[in-house]
């Protein structure tokens, strides 16, 4: 079910969404406000915490693909859910999609090792499609299959 027709969520959440999708400006500044709120209402209460992680170096070709990328930490500053959110024009190319699904997959590299649950659940979200991820903190594998180029290749 949509986001913005699902009833679960609480209404000015959803407004929270539509009128920031409705503005003019950089993703960054449309989304990091809403999806920062969505994960606080999800991690309500003192047990976790919503950490903003600083923009990749500008001397890697992740400053390009940067919009928002958040993790949720514990009381020991440890992860317990990651999200990283694009433009929809990475929906465009295939190799676009593939470099989403790496720089999610680095993102794992650095976190899963200090995951204190049996799993890590992460979302790669571009535009209005999303790609689930789950990294098992006992095997250090993580799923789903990479992203194939392929045109036929979807998030």
């Amino acid at each position: 079910m949509p986001f913005d027709t699902d009833t679960a969520w609480p209404a000015r959440l959803i407004t929270i969404f539509e009128v920031s999708r409705a503005t003019l400006g950089t993703l960054e500044h449309r989304y990091y406000g809403p999806y920062d709120k969505l994960l606080n209402y999800c991690f309500d209460g003192f047990d976790y915490f919503v950490a903003p992680q600083a923009p990749p170096r500008d001397d890697t070709t992740e400053t390009v693909d940067f919009v928002v990328y958040l993790v949720v930490m514990d009381q020991r500053r440890q992860p317990v859910f990651l999200i990283e959110v694009k433009d929809d024009s990475h929906l465009t190319a295939p190799s676009k999609r593939a470099a989403a699904d790496q720089q999610m997959r680095a993102r794992y590299d650095d976190l899963l090792y200090n995951c204190p649950l049996p799993l890590l659940y992460g979302l790669s979200v571009i535009g209005t499609n999303m790609r689930v991820y789950i990294g098992d903190a006992a095997t250090m594998t993580l799923n789903p299959p990479r992203v194939e180029t392929s045109p036929e290749s979807r998030p």
